[in-house]
């Protein structure tokens, strides 16, 4: 939610000078690293045939899988927005930018507050471009998107649901720090607190008109957990996570988990939710899952400052029955972290049976067992050591065909293979983690 808003550089390192192993379960094993090639934050992840896309604030990375122990990269594309959370359709890469640029180009700089004018929203490049497009004397490939759409909020997250020959994205933005269109006394006169989302149709044959279709309003309690001058109030979503084939979406709102109907998908119906639910302990609902059978909801819960085992039970995940919404249990990793910052963030589950793979910020990777939701049990884990002072962990962990892949803030790319997240030995062709197929 917090997350750092630094691009096109970041916070200077200090290398621990004598830093702890890794810790990890038996049989799990650390088989690669990308150190980050900029002082950006590394972001979200998506997955097509041997590649691997890595979201950064200053861009995306392209690295070649199909030796998942020694990896190699492809293109490392320069293109700065926060948080370039990234997708992949087709030949489509679609990026979101949630920060004020002072255009949507490549080239374009960060807008400072009070953000009055500026361009924040949706980029979409081709990928066969991309890999066709040379690569500079420092190692970045520069060009430009094939499109460029702007959003209310910009885009935080965005999750795709195939409709045909086009994909309908779900735009995820709220006013945390404000925006042209966006946040208390915003110039375009739009609602402060947001209540939308967006809507952008991306046409799979034809990226360059790819466009907005339309806001769609929400209804979910106001979130104010760190008001002004920290964050502004407002009334929006993080992640969306949709199981198409069931015609369901989890929406983590901030405030609230939501459970909707997107039977017709260009026209979710977010008003009248499935259900609804607020456990006092969370802080933030970030994101969401389904199992692979729909019959649980879990939602992860965003910490502000988390430590694991400070005994507040935020930080969490939360299962929940997806008939009724009702509470089944919670899941906090087992494993102290000696007050560094600690919790749930992103996670998707293993085909077959009911196991998910985590990222826990400085509590690493997890692999939940949930076969028995009412206690659901970490059943194998890999936690790298801290490489530098205040080194914030991993941001996005998922499992792919057979290994497990994550993105860390601070320390780049990762592979690794822990045999408890083998899944069912079926080839995946690709995977956007908020889209369950």
């Amino acid at each position: 939610m917090a997350h750092p808003p630094e691009d096109e550089g970041g916070t200077h390192e200090h290398p621990i000078s004598n830093p702890a192993p890794d810790s990890f379960s038996p049989g799990a094993s650390h088989l690669f690293n990308a150190p980050r090639s900029s002082e950006a934050t590394q972001s979200d992840l998506a997955f097509k045939g041997d590649y691997a896309f890595a979201g950064n604030y200053n861009g995306f990375r392209i690295f070649d899988i199909s030796d998942p122990a020694h990896p190699t990269l492809v293109k490392d594309v320069w293109c700065p927005g926060a948080q370039n959370d990234i997708s992949v359709w087709g030949d489509a890469i679609v990026l979101s930018v949630d920060s004020v640029r002072t255009d949507s180009t490549c080239s374009s700089t960060a807008v400072p507050a009070p953000f009055a004018v500026g361009w924040e929203g949706v980029r979409v490049f081709s990928l066969a471009k991309v890999l066709a497009e040379p690569t500079d004397a420092d190692g970045f490939t520069r060009l430009e998107a094939e499109a460029n759409v702007y959003t209310d909020c910009g885009s935080h997250t965005h999750t795709g649901i195939p409709d045909g020959d086009r994909v309908l994205l779900y735009v995820s933005s709220y006013p945390l720090r404000g925006g042209p269109s966006c946040g208390p006394g915003n110039p375009a006169g739009k609602d402060p607190l947001h209540k939308v989302i967006s809507i952008v149709e991306l046409p799979l044959g034809d990226l360059a008109g790819t466009d907005l279709l339309k806001t769609v309003p929400i209804d979910v309690p106001t979130w104010d957990l760190l008001p002004a001058p920290a964050f502004n109030p407002m009334q929006g979503c993080h992640d969306i996570q949709v199981y198409p084939k069931h015609n369901l979406a989890g929406a983590a709102c901030s405030s609230v988990g939501q459970l909707w109907d997107i039977s017709d998908p260009e026209n979710p119906d977010t008003l009248n939710p499935l259900w609804e639910v607020d456990e006092p302990q969370v802080e933030f609902y970030h994101s969401a899952m389904f199992s692979n059978k729909a019959d649980t909801v879990v939602f992860g819960d965003e910490s502000i400052n988390q430590t694991c085992d400070d005994g507040s039970g935020s930080g969490q995940l939360w299962f929940h029955d997806a008939k009724t919404g009702a509470k089944v249990s919670s899941f906090q990793i087992p494993r102290s972290q000696d007050g560094e910052y600690c919790s749930a963030h992103l996670f998707y589950p293993l085909k077959g049976g009911n196991k998910l793979v985590s990222s826990w910020y400085n509590g690493g990777v997890t692999v939940v067992d949930f076969s028995d939701r009412t206690q659901p049990q970490e059943v194998a884990f890999y936690d790298p050591a801290q490489q530098v002072v205040g080194e914030a962990g991993l941001w996005a962990a998922y499992p792919y065909n057979g290994y497990v892949y994550s993105n860390g803030l601070y320390r780049g790319f990762d592979s690794y293979f822990i045999p408890e997240a083998r899944g069912d030995g079926k080839k995946q062709t690709h995977l956007n983690p908020q889209t369950q197929e």
